[in-house]
């Protein structure tokens, strides 16, 4: 599981002055997730998209000031609006996906599961098997 680092929401928070609009968790780690919320700006959003297996226990004040929490699930983008606008971003180089993706052969199944479960692998891809071919 990531590890948080002590100070990063008081370091984003200077360096967004105030705190950030929007932020987007990939790793179901409830460490990880209070720090994000101590990141946000009053009124900003917390997006998750991991899966968590436990309970997540929000520390006191992370949802003061109007922030919220939303779980995102694959359908709630536009995709004629999200797409053409992570193209921009990745054109301009602030969006690197590659980083995002992990290619599995097909037969490792299961260890894309248990990678995207620990957080090794935020999107896994499964490749055939060139001997399934």
């Amino acid at each position: 599981m990531p590890a948080a680092s002590p100070g990063l929401p008081e370091r984003i928070r200077r360096l967004t002055d105030g705190g950030a609009r929007y932020a987007l968790d990939t790793t179901a780690s409830p460490e990880l997730v209070n720090q994000a919320l101590h990141a946000l700006r009053p009124t900003g959003t917390l997006g998750l998209v991991a899966r968590f297996h436990g309970p997540l226990t929000l520390e006191p004040g992370t949802l003061d000031r109007g922030r919220s929490v939303r779980h995102i699930c694959e359908g709630d983008a536009v995709p004629a609006l999200l797409i053409p606008r992570l193209i921009k971003l990745w054109r301009a180089g602030r969006f690197p996906f590659e980083q995002l993706i992990r290619t599995y052969p097909l037969s490792d199944i299961n260890e894309a599961e248990r990678d995207c479960d620990a957080g090794r692998a935020v999107k896994p891809v499964l490749l055939p098997d060139r001997t399934s071919r």
